[in-house]
């Protein structure tokens, strides 16, 4: 299974988004317990971080609560895997291309904070709704900057 991922760098970070790939079986892409993710990586010996953000990677992923005193939490480790633990298949993954998308995520930073500013000013409850309406789509926008999933050709 070739994974093949197209590095975003903007703001000073950068993420990740993948080509479409093909699955080597249909037991990876159906167990619960494999994510395709670069968050959470357990990384004892640094080779799965680039730049200090981990490089997406399937991974066996498990979570526990953990209880200390009157406080719970949930944490999830994601350990890395080279090979398909179903068939066997090597698992490739690979930066094919780097694209400096800074321009579009300013534009549309700048265009938020604008229509944040002018929200924040209105009198009409029918500006403010439309205008909140414009913000959260701008929101949605930016946070798929950061979002790791399928490349769209698009930015």
């Amino acid at each position: 299974m070739k994974i093949e991922l197209i590095k975003l760098k903007f703001n000073d970070t950068h993420s990740y988004k993948y080509k479409p790939f093909t699955y080597c079986c249909d037991e990876i892409q159906n167990d619960k317990a494999i994510v395709f993710t670069g968050e959470d990586i357990n990384d004892i010996g640094g080779e799965y971080k680039d730049e200090g953000i981990p490089i997406p990677h399937f991974c066996t992923s498990h979570t526990e609560v953990i209880t200390s005193y009157e406080d719970e939490w949930e944490q999830t480790d994601n350990y890395p895997i080279r090979f398909c633990p179903h068939c066997g298949e090597k698992i490739g993954i690979s930066v094919v291309k780097e694209i400096d998308v800074s321009d579009k995520y300013k534009e549309l930073t700048k265009q938020r904070d604008e229509l944040w500013k002018k929200c924040q000013t209105t009198d009409s409850k029918k500006e403010d709704y439309e205008l909140r309406k414009q913000v959260r789509k701008l929101d949605y926008q930016i946070d798929d900057f950061y979002e790791l999933d399928e490349w769209k050709g698009e930015y």
